[in-house]
């Protein structure tokens, strides 16, 4: 019974944990925001969600700029992620497509999300812009992490494979994708911030129409600090809600498996 308890009580201890820390951070906030005594510069806790609460949540233009972010960023995210994993199991089955990959995802994991923004512009619409870049900056993230488990995959199990003449289907799903998940999971928690950190700066690079971005360039013109600081908490709850919602995805996926 204790044995069984333990991963549910470790659960409730890290919410626990997470809980206390959101509250001692935001009475830091708190602190120093008092301490400047300038909103202009550092805008307290209490007038931020004020903000969020009375002027951002209860207009339309906060709903339709959230949505088209969404959008943007998860199909961002989603062919950043689709091309990750396929370029990595061709990498995995084939060297000279390593080779031939291993160049442009060096280049693409090197190269400033500022400068992706710059030339997408030449190529793209403000919308595919704002698509782009996110998928641009997940590939490599996806790609390194399901090549990597991939390639920790036990020779036993693949030895088998070849003894009983598994089909590639069959090989994929019975002794790879179990391998491989956890890899994806672990990539998704880093590349589903990043494609929220450069989704947004691409639609405020590229003045996309009723987005988020839009809206934070609309506060940094105007001096709308707690507004801007308002957005930026809707950032990061979307951000959490999309890495838990896809990871969620992932681990209904692995039980489907089993």
């Amino acid at each position: 019974m204790v044995a069984n308890n333990r991963p549910e009580t470790t659960k409730k201890k890290k919410t626990i944990c997470r809980t206390v820390a959101v509250i001692l951070w935001l009475l830091i906030w708190h602190i120093a925001a008092k301490y400047i005594g300038k909103e202009v510069f550092l805008p307290s806790p209490g007038n931020v969600f004020w903000v969020l609460i009375t002027e951002l949540l209860p207009s339309p233009e906060f709903y339709r700029s959230l949505l088209t972010s969404l959008v943007h960023i998860t199909l961002g995210f989603l062919l950043g992620s689709g091309l990750g994993i396929l370029l990595a199991l061709l990498s995995f089955i084939n060297e000279y497509v390593e080779c031939m990959v291993w160049l442009p995802v060096k280049i693409i994991k090197s190269v400033p999300v500022a400068s992706f923004v710059i030339l997408s512009l030449l190529w793209f619409d403000a919308d595919g812009l704002a698509i782009f870049v996110p998928g641009m900056v997940v590939l490599p993230i996806i790609y390194t992490n399901t090549l990597t488990g991939l390639r920790q995959t036990d020779s036993r199990y693949q030895d088998m494979a070849r003894i009983f003449r598994l089909s590639g289907s069959k090989r994929l799903r019975y002794i790879y994708f179990p391998q491989v998940i956890s890899y994806i999971m672990s990539a998704s928690s880093l590349a589903v911030g990043m494609a929220w950190k450069s989704g947004i700066a691409a639609e405020i690079i590229g003045l996309v129409k009723y987005s988020i971005g839009n809206e934070l360039y609309k506060t940094k013109l105007y001096l709308m600090i707690p507004e801007l600081f308002a957005w930026t908490v809707v950032i990061v709850c979307l951000s959490i809600i999309c890495e838990w919602l896809f990871q969620r995805m992932i681990g209904l996926t692995e039980q489907g498996k089993e």
